[in-house]
């Protein structure tokens, strides 16, 4: 599933830039991203945290979620409903202070966009509360049929009102699809947890790891602020890239192009192979906590080596085929410029590491390790970002690719670091594979 909705993301890309030019890409994406941080913003990471917190449970033997599940709702309605107003009052003002960034000036229906992407808040919110909770009991078919069903609504209400609507905005439409996408799979997933609800809820309350309101929040609250930091510094780094590149070049028009290739076509390109180890790391979170919880270490052990080796092992596969045939994959996706190929063939080596990260990132949140998570996030983008300002000055779009690399190989080897002791010193990829 994650295959077919990146590959058409992909797909949309390639056609919108053969249609309106790379450049009207570049100002798409950096709408698009402001809408994924509103979402992210509103949403607290919920989704892993009900994944971890509810295997964390079900790894102590209590089978009964019913005060987790409370406790996990609450949190992330009133979040998501706290930010919904927050963006739906002020959109006017946030419209404004985007539009001219982006848009090259005010737009009042950028305004109504926000309002509508901020009715959707809620229901996105509470959907992934209850896909992590069905991600924790290892029903991953609940919250991929939830994708699906999103995915399909989002792209016929797109497809329909530029049909029939074709001189109203794109900013609206792309937000009224987002509205009846959440709300078929809001109410897919309801439909689907009220059985479970119903099932858990008569078993015996048992002696829950989360006894307290307080206690689900001191857990809760760093893996949200893991995701607001990721976030926030995700996007500052995109809203820098055609600043920086705008310098150097002195031509906005060529500055948006270089962007758009990178956000829409070179990182697409690159992160679609990834896909099966984000799916990978998705199921590894509730894995690795539920054992942890239950304290079996060997368990854990096994979990790590068996994800590292085979992520590692698919990863140099990748980067290969990326180093070896990176050009012809650049002009198949955009012929009119040659960059996204030699940019794809330059990022091949460091591709292992960036693929890595996707399965190191699900370990340690499936150990707990949110803070340094946090802490090592931030350190990465502000390398990222200092390399970006310091050496797109210099070498313009080149500039980019030298800041994915510092940045890339930095952080990840602090993450295999922490992973390695967290594991304990008799942890070692070579020994024999035992069955736990």
């Amino acid at each position: 599933m994650s295959f077919f909705l990146q590959g058409m993301g992909l797909l949309f890309n390639i056609l919108t830039s053969r249609k309106l030019g790379t450049a009207s890409v570049g100002v798409m994406n950096l709408i698009f991203a402001f809408f994924g941080f509103i979402m992210i913003l509103a949403g607290g990471n919920i989704f892993l945290s009900t994944s971890r917190l509810v295997s964390e449970e079900l790894g102590a033997g209590n089978l009964n979620c019913r005060r987790i599940m409370r406790y996990a709702m609450s949190f992330s309605l009133f979040l998501s409903c706290f930010f919904a107003a927050l963006f739906f009052i002020f959109a006017d003002m946030v419209s404004v202070r985007l539009a001219p960034v982006t848009l090259g000036g005010a737009d009042p229906k950028l305004a109504a966009a926000i309002r509508i992407i901020a009715l959707s808040l809620p229901l996105g919110s509470m959907g992934a509360c209850i896909k992590g909770y069905f991600h924790a009991k290892r029903e991953v078919k609940v919250p991929m049929s939830g994708d699906f069903t999103e995915f399909t609504v989002r792209w016929a209400a797109l497809i329909s009102c530029l049909m029939l609507y074709p001189d109203v905005s794109i900013y609206l439409i792309l937000a009224f699809a987002i509205l009846v996408g959440e709300i078929a799979s809001c109410c897919y997933l309801i439909i689907k947890y009220l059985p479970e609800y119903a099932e858990f809820s008569a078993l015996p309350s048992g002696n829950p790891n989360i006894k307290r309101g307080a206690d689900y929040l001191k857990l809760s609250l760093p893996i949200s602020l893991s995701g607001y930091v990721q976030m926030s510094m995700s996007l500052l780094n995109e809203a820098l890239v055609p600043v920086v590149l705008l310098k150097y070049n002195l031509s906005a028009e060529r500055a948006l192009s270089e962007y758009g290739m990178f956000e829409a076509m070179i990182l697409p390109a690159m992160f679609f192979p990834a896909l099966i180890l984000g799916s990978l790391s998705n199921v590894i979170i509730p894995e690795i906590a539920r054992a942890n919880s239950a304290g079996n270490a060997k368990r854990v052990e096994h979990l790590v080596k068996q994800a590292l080796t085979k992520a590692g092992a698919y990863s140099v596969l990748i980067a290969m085929l990326f180093f070896v045939f990176g050009g012809l994959i650049g002009g198949i996706i955009c012929p009119s410029d040659p960059l996204v190929g030699d940019a794809l063939t330059l990022l091949a080596p460091i591709i292992p590491f960036i693929y890595l990260e996707i399965v190191l990132e699900g370990i340690l949140k499936g150990l707990g390790k949110q803070n340094f998570s946090t802490l090592n996030s931030l350190c990465e983008y502000t390398v990222r970002i200092l390399c970006l300002i310091i050496f797109a000055h210099f070498y313009g779009f080149w500039g980019v690719i030298i800041s994915y690399y510092a940045s890339n190989i930095a952080s990840n080897i602090a993450r295999l670091i922490v992973v390695y002791n967290s594991i304990g010193k008799g942890f070692s990829f070579t020994r024999r594979r035992q069955t736990v």
